[in-house]
């Protein structure tokens, strides 16, 4: 056992990760709050922010639906090689016991 893995916790929890964690969030709360700060105090700053925000909204969603369908599409080509390979193999018979 290495000196890093005595040190670790059963948990995994360590305080580096913790930290850099804590890190992450207080840099984008920081980006967050100079995006808002500068378009947020224009003229037209209010509707700008509407206007993202449902930007980001209808390109969640519009992604969303991509992988779905895709998704779909996968899984149906998936069965139909599935259904080809039951077709092609012969019907089982059970025997009598």
């Amino acid at each position: 056992m290495s000196e890093t893995e005595r040190r670790r916790s059963a948990s995994g929890w360590t305080l580096n990760r913790e930290l850099l964690n804590v890190g992450a969030i207080i840099v984008a709360a920081g980006m967050a709050h100079l995006v808002m700060g500068l378009i947020g105090h224009d003229k037209y700053g209010p509707v700008m922010l509407l206007l993202l925000g449902a930007i980001l909204v209808v390109a969640a969603l519009g992604h969303r639906f991509y992988e779905e369908r895709r998704l779909r599409v996968t899984m149906a080509a998936e069965c139909a090689r599935c259904g080809e390979v039951a077709a092609a193999a012969p019907p089982r018979t059970r025997k009598a016991t």
